[in-house]
């Protein structure tokens, strides 16, 4: 699937930072509740806008990039999600270790990012060209069979 035919996007660039994290998410959150309606519509939107949260939170944290890029595809079927930064190489589709409990037995907070998305959307590429990481997944939302 190419996302770039598909019917309707939504597209931003952002400084690297939460404040703008909460924008885009709620940008998102509007964008998808307009053009998917019902319960099973509902809670698979919720998931791809937590993953979209995820990914941006680790490109604010992780990638020392000074700007991040964000494209929406979506069609009746599917949304696409695809978070561009600049900056050292990171596959996220590569296993990475998970936290571990600490002495008190309790969970870290954090390390979770990757896991969540990767539990939440149905595909998951990664590129990178011309020192850009370009992370994309796809969620989706009915099927075709309606």
């Amino acid at each position: 699937m190419r996302p770039d035919r598909m019917e309707k996007r939504l597209s931003f660039q952002i400084a690297p930072d939460f404040k703008n994290v909460d924008r885009v998410r709620t940008a998102l959150g509007r964008f998808l509740s307009e053009n998917y309606r019902g319960p099973e519509a509902a809670s698979r939107t919720d998931e791809i806008s937590l993953a979209a949260t995820e990914a941006m939170n680790n490109a604010v944290e992780h990638s020392g990039a000074d700007q991040v890029e964000i494209e929406v595809f979506a069609d009746e079927a599917m949304v696409v999600f695809q978070i561009i930064t600049k900056g050292k190489q990171f596959d996220p589709t590569m296993p990475v270790s998970m936290p571990v409990l600490g002495d008190g037995k309790e969970l870290q907070e954090g390390g979770f990012g990757l896991a969540i998305i990767r539990e939440l959307v149905d595909d998951l590429k990664y590129r990178y060209v011309e020192g850009k990481n370009i992370m994309t997944f796809f969620k989706k939302i009915k099927d075709k069979n309606g």
